[in-house]
């Protein structure tokens, strides 16, 4: 396969990516409403192959939806401390099931699909030169 082939499948594939990113950066922040939620708890998971126990803590945040009722939602960004106990954050959830909801994090999705984006735009400048 020449350097050129493998250059246009590299722009193709991050281009169908960041779009698809972006399509669901959008849709997420325009059906999925916005709330707070605060920590009640963390859940510790261990972490690594070390000597010596090293643990991710990540929180499990309480919010109440549209409906009135209280669901929990467990964080998906892990850190090496507790999570504050009462610290509130964001939450986005989807409307007609609250149970599927995350910690809202707008800005890391953009740049996710961003950097998709960037790099396939380097990759068509590569392949058109």
């Amino acid at each position: 396969m020449s350097t050129e082939t493998l250059t246009l499948i590299v722009a193709i594939v991050l281009t169908v990516i960041g779009v698809g990113a972006f399509g669901h950066y959008f849709v997420w922040v325009g059906t999925w409403p916005r709330t707070s939620g605060k920590v009640v708890g963390n859940d510790a998971r261990k972490s690594g192959h070390h000597r010596h126990d090293q643990y991710s803590y990540f929180p499990r945040v309480e919010f109440i939806a549209a409906d009135g009722q209280t669901y929990e939602v467990r964080g998906d960004v892990g850190r090496n401390t507790e999570w504050p106990l009462g610290w509130i954050v964001g939450v986005r959830y989807r409307p007609t099931n609250p149970n599927h909801a995350s910690i809202a994090k707008d800005w890391q999705r953009l740049v996710f699909a961003g950097a998709f984006l960037s790099f396939a735009v380097a990759s068509w400048w590569a392949w058109l030169r």
